[in-house]
């Protein structure tokens, strides 16, 4: 790829940033101008985040109804089955649980109008929710919510999930690396740098940890990568463009924004959406 096309990216990834975060997602102008924006740089390939190859296959089992004014950030399930769902932007961040049968959106708790709400996971002992730039993370009873305790991280909170395995948290910041974190104090223990074919994997989103690999989105993108905590290595990635344009309508197309959460129901089968997303697809995702 040449120069000028890498600045050409740069400058439009950017842009988005710029309008999402400092303007908000206020008016629906402003995310037509942020779709568009997107199609250019993921749908034409100015420069594709992964590399292309052969998709995994899945399989759609059901779809259920979700808040479409949720921008959600944090999903997934805790022992009781509920479905904990953590939204952003600035005095729009939130989190409780959604019934999957109608779609409600039950807010326990909504932060302080300075904090992006960012990934959440579920531990042994608590609940742990990511800010955007703040640096704070809220450490949450897992019964009732109420924040029990905060701390500091450096960097961009973006994604979470607890590796009951291991008995570690991993987090993502935006880039390439993923750190392995102390699910009791937040410190970091560790980091991966994930690849695809030998390249970095950069912008992952929002995480999952699931069969003994790390489930995450790649931020404007509709894949789902399947990550070994041992190596960063991508095994498997599943495109789920096709789900999305067989089964939301053109107007629901233009509105939603980028896919962003996976939540484990068991084995293979999980429950997807996104920011802004008016379902919930529950997915098996093959291997």
């Amino acid at each position: 790829m040449n120069r000028d096309s890498l600045l050409t990216t740069f400058l439009l990834k950017n842009m988005i940033k710029l309008l999402y975060y400092q303007v908000g997602l206020k008016e629906f102008f402003m995310k037509k101008i942020i779709h568009k924006i997107t199609l250019l740089i993921c749908v034409h390939c100015i420069i594709p985040i992964i590399p292309v190859a052969s998709q995994d296959e899945y399989e759609l089992l059901s779809i259920h109804p979700s808040d479409s004014t949720a921008f959600t950030q944090g999903f997934e399930l805790n022992e009781a089955g509920e479905l904990l769902l953590g939204t952003g932007l600035y005095g729009e961040s939130k989190i409780g649980y959604l019934d999957l049968d109608t779609g409600h959106y039950d807010v326990v708790d909504q932060l302080d109008k300075e904090f992006f709400g960012e990934g959440l996971t579920v531990t042994s002992d608590a609940v742990w929710q990511l800010t955007w730039r703040s640096g704070v993370a809220f450490k949450r009873d897992k019964d009732t919510l109420e924040i029990i305790d905060t701390v500091d991280y450096e960097g961009e909170g973006w994604g979470l999930a607890y590796d009951d395995q291991e008995d570690v948290i991993w987090m993502s910041d935006g880039t390439s690396v993923l750190e392995q974190r102390d699910p009791n104090t937040f410190e970091v223990i560790d980091t991966i740098d994930v690849t695809y074919n030998d390249q970095l994997v950069e912008e992952i989103n929002e995480l999952e940890f699931a069969n003994g690999y790390i489930y995450a989105n790649v931020w404007y993108t509709n894949e789902i990568i399947v990550i070994d905590p041992k190596t960063g290595i991508v095994a498997y990635k599943y495109d789920l463009t096709e789900v999305l344009e067989e089964n939301l309508t053109d107007q629901e197309l233009d509105e939603i924004d980028s896919l962003n959460g996976i939540a484990h129901i068991e084995g293979n089968q999980f429950y997807i959406t996104g920011k802004l997303y008016p379902v919930i697809f529950e997915i098996e995702l093959k291997q």
